[in-house]
């Protein structure tokens, strides 16, 4: 038999390297498993009140459009826009001497109308003195009852006529029903105005309320009479209590409640308009309660409508969400809590976490249940180098 001499000669070395690589293994060594340092948090941080601040806007607590009650031409104009009135002043006239007029031809008719009544009385009595003697006919008695009414009833339509025609001539002058400030007008002397047509748009100088437009995650939390502050970013340092007094009961634009405030005094800084802050303190709805806040960054999933987590005012909201707890260990446990709502950075923990353990506030992304860890401190670096 022949044998390939290259054949031969790689035996030899194959074998070498068996029992080389072979005593090599012995000696390999597998690598240490890396405890990653993590961030954490210390439960004990309780909330001592929930609060909320909501922009808004203040109106007049009584606005009125004003307008004659009666048709004619604008004779004087007495006050402008901006112009504060006081109760019953007078703000604009009409030409009278149509108005005048008019009393003076009701009156005639008035006076008509008296003199017929008298006529068809005597008429009346005489026939019926005439017929006693049967010396008229009762049709003749008839026809002069009948005119007698008429005559009366003529009588009691020129009174009420009289009676409009005068009101017509007292309602020339339009006065101001309340104090106030003339937002709006919208009329000029020696214009033709008709009855209802606006002349003044006049607010209230000393009642105000702020106009506030509340989310439907807080709207079931608001409550007739219930205190809230109000402050003014145009007027430094000035802040007001005031009380809610309306609570609108259909949604509007933004999936948002209208609410009035109704201030508790007024300022003459205040105008209508002016932009304001209400900070509504819901203390009762945390009341025996004990609530801690955490990191927002502690939350193991991803949550997208954090800011609806509250469902409803008289219970506590049971949306749960995951957190990395350290325990006694330093190994990892994945625990449900019952979360409230955000707070800035910070979520509301109704249940589920006790003051003193330790949570993972930050990476949680990458950390998983029982995984071995250490804590970080700021003198230490988040990995070994």
């Amino acid at each position: 038999m022949i044998i390939n001499p290259s054949i031969e000669f790689s035996l030899p070395v194959i074998l070498f390297s068996i029992i080389f690589l072979s005593g090599c293994g012995t000696d390999v060594k597998p690598l240490a498993e890396t405890t990653p340092r993590v961030k954490y948090f210390e439960v004990g941080e309780q909330a001592t009140g929930q609060s909320r601040r909501i922009s808004g806007k203040l109106i007049a607590a009584d606005t009125s459009v004003l307008s004659f009650s009666v048709s004619g031409t604008i004779e004087q104009v007495l006050v402008s826009r901006g112009d504060t009135v006081l109760q019953g002043q007078v703000l604009a006239v009409l030409d009278m001497e149509p108005l005048r007029l008019a009393v003076e031809q009701a009156r005639a008719q008035l006076n008509i109308a008296r003199a017929k009544v008298t006529e068809t009385k005597q008429i009346y009595d005489r026939t019926v003195t005439l017929f006693n003697k049967r010396a008229s006919s009762q049709a003749e008695v008839d026809t002069a009852t009948a005119n007698h009414a008429a005559a009366r009833g003529n009588l009691k339509a020129a009174q009420s006529d009289l009676d409009r025609k005068q009101r017509d001539l007292s309602n020339a002058e339009l006065t101001a029903p309340f104090a106030g400030t003339i937002a709006e007008r919208n009329i000029d002397p020696f214009q033709e105005t008709t009855v209802g047509q606006g002349a003044f748009l006049l607010q209230s100088s000393d009642a105000l309320e702020v106009d506030v437009r509340i989310p439907e995650t807080m709207i079931r939390d608001i409550d007739y009479g219930q205190r809230v502050q109000v402050t003014f970013p145009t007027i430094q340092g000035t802040s007001l209590t005031g009380v809610v007094s309306e609570i609108g009961s259909r949604v509007g634009a933004g999936n948002a409640f209208p609410v009035k405030i109704q201030l508790s005094a007024s300022q003459t800084k205040l105008l209508p308009g002016m932009t304001a802050s209400v900070t509504f303190n819901f203390n009762e709805y945390l009341e025996g309660s004990t609530v801690y806040l955490i990191p927002l960054a502690a939350i193991a999933i991803e949550f997208s409508m954090l800011r609806q987590a509250k469902e409803s005012s008289s219970q506590v909201p049971q949306k749960t969400a995951p957190v990395f707890v350290i325990d006694d260990n330093y190994r990892l446990q994945v625990r449900d809590v019952v979360i409230g709502d955000l707070r800035g950075n910070q979520l509301e923990v109704y249940e589920g976490l006790e003051a003193g353990e330790k949570i993972v506030s930050a990476g949680v992304t990458f950390l998983h249940e029982n995984m071995k860890v250490e804590l970080w401190t700021p003198e230490q670096g988040l990995t070994d180098g």
